[in-house]
């Protein structure tokens, strides 16, 4: 009895020796490139998808035009999509986003302030232009440290975007004085004649990990020249914000 339990033993052990040799033997590629397909944060390919919100900001107009002051904070845009990137090196790479996104800008009413408007402003409490955009852009991204590992790390991208404006939309509301049943009235504008279907200006984004910050510049005007005409001034070109991405990467 004693002897076969010692048997057992040795074979045991004998096979436990055995699996450490093979760990012990197992080989490392030579290039990490072959192991992962050349895909990640810092390979030849990669993407990832992001959400983001940015929030429209007044200042510079390339036409030296009025703005008309926006509610800030309440003037916002939502995006999501998914970034694609292709390393030249570990210094370089070309960024192509494609993203779905909404936007709105709340006009901000004071008797001091005469906005053009596609209603009549009389006793008009809220109004505001929202829009649905599908869109790409296209940036290079420099790379502040080029030994990061596989991560993107702390980058800068500058480049231009372009959009297709799906849906252009006007609402505005006003106390009610026609029904005793509510206190407001709204109204909605679709199909509006004076918006332009396409927009297009400049990006830049400071990033790192899972986050980046962005700013764009609108160089495209949202409205044509029937707006001129009626004195509807030109919407806000600047959104400043946050993209997110999923994970540490």
């Amino acid at each position: 009895m004693i002897r076969c339990l010692m048997l057992i033993m040795l074979l045991i052990a004998g096979g436990g020796g055995y699996t450490q040799t093979i760990i012990l033997k197992q080989s490392v590629p030579e290039s990490l490139e072959d192991d992962d397909d050349d895909f990640g944060p810092n390979r030849k390919f990669f993407s990832h998808p992001y959400t983001g919100i940015g929030f429209v900001v007044g200042g510079y107009d390339h036409e030296s035009d009025t703005l008309p002051p926006v509610k800030f904070g309440n003037s916002f845009s939502f995006v999501t999509g998914t970034r694609y990137y292709r390393n030249y090196n570990p210094f370089i790479a070309r960024v192509l986003d494609y993203e779905i996104g909404y936007e709105q800008h709340s006009l901000n009413f004071s008797k001091d302030h005469d906005i053009g408007i596609p209603v009549d402003n009389a006793d008009i409490k809220k109004a505001k232009y929202w829009l649905v955009k599908v869109g790409l852009a296209w940036s290079y991204q420099f790379n502040f440290k080029v030994k990061r590992g596989n991560q993107l790390g702390t980058y800068l991208s500058i480049g231009a975007y372009g959009d297709y404006l799906l849906f252009r939309r006007f609402t505005a509301s006003y106390e009610s004085r026609q029904s005793n049943y509510a206190d407001n009235i709204k109204i909605a504008l679709s199909k509006i004649d004076f918006f332009n279907k396409w927009d297009y200006g400049a990006l830049v984004r400071f990033g790192k990990t899972n986050w980046s910050l962005f700013a764009k510049y609108r160089y495209a005007n949202y409205f044509n020249d029937k707006a001129s005409e009626n004195s509807i001034k030109e919407l806000p070109r600047f959104i400043v914000g946050l993209n997110f991405f999923p994970g540490n990467i």
